[in-house]
């Protein structure tokens, strides 16, 4: 299982040291802010799994840091200070940390479950927009030549095949050409 990277944020030094500890005894990576400000900064480099926010953050002193943080895609779960103080004093079994925090834990799978969704839209959209180029080339093809869509797909890719490139980029190529030829005018 990979170390979870996680932010926690709060003001009361005391119950900074205490999470840490715990966390980093079940095997998270785990660095500490002291402010809004210092928060952001760190999540910018650091890039956690998750943020731990005391409850504290839960107003309007902690709008930025919620917003920046939701604005970036990175989650965070706020946390109760007599929760870290419970915590701190269960924390003889080192392997059942988290299993003391059930709310980390959920949201630290539907973490790696939002990325992984994002990480599919990624590649989705990049095929979409891949096939639309493509299609567009293929039109083109079809009206230029007076071919089929059959026929024209399997001249474009022939000439990729010829050219040693991929069909997307030669594609693009070609699309980028058109647009340019289709930009000069007569005055």
């Amino acid at each position: 299982m990979t170390q979870k990277k996680l932010l926690l944020v709060s003001s009361n030094e005391k119950n900074l040291d205490r999470l840490s500890k715990i966390l980093i005894k079940a095997n998270c990576d785990v660095q500490t802010a002291k402010s809004k400000e210092q928060a952001l900064l760190i999540s910018d480099q650091f890039t956690p799994d998750l943020v731990l926010l005391d409850n504290t953050y839960y107003n309007d002193d902690g709008s930025d840091l919620t917003q920046g943080l939701f604005e970036s895609g990175t989650l965070f779960l706020f946390i109760c200070q007599h929760e870290i103080e419970k915590i701190s004093l269960t924390s003889n079994n080192p392997d059942k940390l988290l299993d003391l925090l059930p709310d980390i834990n959920i949201t630290l799978k539907w973490a790696t479950d939002i990325r992984r969704l994002k990480e599919t839209e990624q590649r989705y959209s990049k095929a979409i927009q891949t096939g639309r180029v493509v299609d567009v080339v293929i039109g083109i093809l079809m009206e230029r030549h007076n071919l089929q869509r059959e026929s024209a797909f399997e001249l474009l890719r022939q000439r990729a095949r010829s050219e040693r490139v991929q069909l997307r980029i030669l594609a693009q190529e070609i699309l980028d050409a058109e647009e340019k030829i289709n930009a000069i005018r007569p005055k």
